[in-house]
């Protein structure tokens, strides 16, 4: 039995290591469990989802990214590197490109209707214009999510327009979320953890698929993890030199979804770990690089794409459907982490470490920085510009917007301390309601209650 990097396989065990198990929702449905994680829970708070080893239940882990148990012993067969080589922009292109499209391919072998989760960006875009150039007799069908208000289908309608055989636009509410109709509570139990927000979208434009007939539903997740999506926490290390603390507290205060003192809030003591604790030994493994800016490289492959991919799969799941994911491709990911920082997250001209390094790295970034440059210069091959290089504006939720009058909630007292919710923005009071509900949810298979 065996884990990959990112979430597609999982393997969980008992704490008394003598238990495994592919499913962990059967082995709650068996046994239940004594109490949530208290590591779980502090990882949401922080992370958006379980991180490592733990799960949300006091009783069970999981295989860490690319474990394998082999004759009795559980050992590591794998480990993001960042080896950077001497490779010229041009070789970098090419070559990222043709792994991508033989990604795409492997996935695909086989199908004959293609799904994919168009969001108007340049990485569900690409995949879009790649299977349409080059494998011929398969019929994509794409799918798009907004909402009121918010959305973005200016340009996913512009890109299906030019590649998808048939589109559907779903346009989303706060009742989609929260209602007495949501599937959000059934999609925690297939998870057997809280969402990350763009878990329901992605369900219910993956149910039509799932009516469609779709073979295989492809998305662009994994992108921004490879080729240097996240420019503001990939300049990060530019205020990091004059900082007195340690590199992970200096990552997490810049980094939480929550912060420490609102964790503290709202959940009991007993439910609290410091999340530097949780995580400090990545950064201490022979394989993390000494270089800083790949330091962040490192933390986002090895903690935050899996979640980024459980979220993918559990939807895919949730539907019936085959999950794929091209980006995450090992042969792209380690050919594209040997290839040197600066052509990932590249400066515009007259831009540099020297100048830049004394000014806020987010300001730094937003002004300064070309992120994604190699997938951007791909792209140029396959898509509007106006594709490439509009504004990276997010998946706009109007959280602040549902729930920004709400103050107070009724809140499950075995985890929460309070029912005051007035302090948090719209976004984190939506994972509050995540979290609760999960809570909800799982609180008939907690033993002895």
């Amino acid at each position: 039995m065996k884990s990959d990097l990112f979430g597609l396989e999982n393997v969980y065990y008992t704490k008394n290591q003598t238990d495994y198990s592919d499913n962990l929702l059967d082995k709650i449905y068996e046994n239940g469990f004594t109490d949530y994680s208290k590591e779980g829970i502090s990882s949401y708070f922080t992370f958006r989802y379980p991180v490592l080893e733990n799960t949300m239940f006091e009783d069970f882990k999981r295989f860490d990214a690319c474990v394998e148990l082999k004759n009795e012993k559980v050992e590591h067969y794998f480990y993001p590197t960042f080896d950077e080589q001497n490779i010229t922009e041009k070789d970098a292109i090419n070559k990222s490109e043709k792994l991508l499209i033989n990604a795409i391919e492997k996935l695909i072998k086989g199908k004959k209707r293609i799904g994919i989760m168009l969001s108007g960006g340049l990485d569900s875009s690409l995949v879009l214009a790649i299977l349409k150039k080059y494998f011929k007799g398969i019929e994509l069908y794409t799918y798009s999510c907004g909402f009121y208000g918010e959305d973005e289908f200016e340009y996913s309608d512009l890109v299906a327009k030019l590649f998808s055989d048939k589109h559907q636009k779903f346009i989303l509410g706060k009742d989609d979320f929260i209602g007495e109709n949501s599937i959000l509570a059934s999609l925690i139990k297939e998870k057997c953890a809280p969402l990350h927000p763009n878990e329901l979208p992605l369900a219910y434009a993956e149910r039509q698929a799932k009516l469609d007939c779709c073979d295989v539903v492809l998305c662009g997740e994994g992108a921004d993890d490879l080729f240097g999506g996240y420019g503001k926490n990939l300049r990060m290390y530019l205020n990091f030199e004059n900082n007195k603390q340690t590199y992970v507290e200096y990552l997490l205060d810049n980094y939480r979804y929550f912060t420490q003192e609102e964790v503290k809030k709202l959940i009991k003591d007993e439910y609290f770990v410091d999340d530097v604790e949780l995580i400090k030994s990545v950064f201490e493994e022979p394989t993390c690089p000494k270089d800083v800016k790949n330091k962040m490289f490192y933390f986002i492959q090895r903690l935050h794409t899996k979640g980024l991919i459980e979220r993918g799969n559990n939807a895919c799941k949730y539907n019936g459907l085959e999950a794929g994911f091209p980006f995450i491709d090992m042969d792209l990911l380690k050919f594209i982490n040997t290839v040197p920082f600066n052509l990932k997250v590249k400066y515009k001209d007259g831009f540099f470490d020297e100048i830049c390094g004394s000014g806020d790295y987010r300001e730094v970034s937003e002004k300064c920085d070309f992120p994604k440059y190699i997938l951007k210069k791909i792209g140029e091959k396959y898509l509007p510009l106006d594709v490439i290089y509009r504004k990276k504006y997010g998946f706009p939720v109007p959280f602040a917007q549902w729930l920004g009058d709400i103050n107070e909630l009724t809140l499950n007292k075995k985890v929460f301390k309070t029912n005051d919710i007035s302090f948090l923005n719209g976004w984190k009071k939506y994972m509050v309601i995540n979290l609760n509900t999960f809570i909800n949810v799982f609180e008939k298979y907690r033993k002895g209650e």
